[in-house]
């Protein structure tokens, strides 16, 4: 194991939605922004950029035929952009109630181009902290066993699974995902907060409902963490405001769907 701590560098509050109001995704999307931009102001807040880029790729994950990875704690995502020039992204995560669990992990990798420590905030106000690491390469990596993926993600040695053990897509399940910036908006003082909404579809076929539907929200710490010693800064106003929203929110029943906690544990723990 790492360090027994890590600063939380960014904090993201998470809401799966209910896919039926997004048949029609941009008209869905619109309405459901006009709902936020009407709680955040109620809130003392004000939306200062709203905005319409979507984002596209393919969403799979990977594990052994025993689910070895996930009974350990861990999830190994792989996404192919849609751009080709824009090729993969591995990103391996461990998710804990307990943040100094979570944080010592050994998620170090020779190739990684980010690592992350974030607290996931699920309904109606449980925290979870997660550490993950990402790798970004033009083509994609053989991941067909521990033993290849551990070449990626060394500290994965540790748990002692036999490194000829298969390496699969769980439940053969590859969604097509679009991702929907939705706004960025502030309580009084930075950091700005930044919104989205993220949609799995089976097929490329856009116009149907979606699988599922998430709706987050997040934002960093003012003093970038940047080190283990880094100080932890989120401003009172911010976090009372987010916090407020975050509960605003749970109470529109008609666009929440409390049957799902995450898109993660959708693919993960049946479809």
């Amino acid at each position: 194991m790492s360090a027994s701590n890590h600063p939380v560098t960014s904090r993201e509050y998470k809401l799966m939605l209910n896919a039926d109001r997004f048949k029609d995704r941009d008209q869905g999307s619109q309405v459901f922004l006009g709902l936020l931009d009407f709680l955040i102001g109620k809130e003392g807040g004000n939306i200062i950029e709203r905005q319409n880029k979507e984002e596209r790729r393919q969403t799979s994950y990977l594990d052994t035929p025993e689910s070895a990875l996930h009974q350990n704690g861990f999830t190994l995502r792989l996404r192919k952009e849609a751009k080709a020039e824009d090729g993969f992204q591995i990103n391996l995560k461990y998710r804990a109630s307990d943040r100094y669990i979570s944080a010592a992990q050994d998620l170090s990798s020779p190739q990684a181009d980010k690592t992350k420590f974030e607290e996931d905030i699920l309904p109606p106000f449980v925290s979870k902290f997660s550490h993950s690491s990402s790798i970004k390469t033009k083509t994609r990596p053989d991941l067909s066993s521990i033993e290849k993926i551990a070449v990626l993600f060394p500290g994965l040695e540790k748990l002692n699974i036999e490194g000829d053990t298969a390496v699969k897509t769980v439940n053969d399940f590859r969604a097509n995902e679009v991702v929907r910036k939705l706004c960025k908006f502030q309580f009084g003082e930075p950091p700005i907060i930044k919104a989205s909404l993220s949609f799995w579809y089976l097929t490329e076929e856009e116009n149907d409902w979606p699988l599922v539907g998430e709706f987050s929200f997040d934002y960093d710490e003012l003093d970038g963490g940047t080190g283990a010693d880094s100080m932890e800064t989120y401003p009172s106003q911010v976090v009372e405001g987010t916090n407020q929203l975050f509960s605003a929110l749970q109470s529109q029943a008609g666009w929440m769907d409390f049957n799902r906690s995450t898109k993660t544990a959708f693919a993960l723990e049946g479809l």
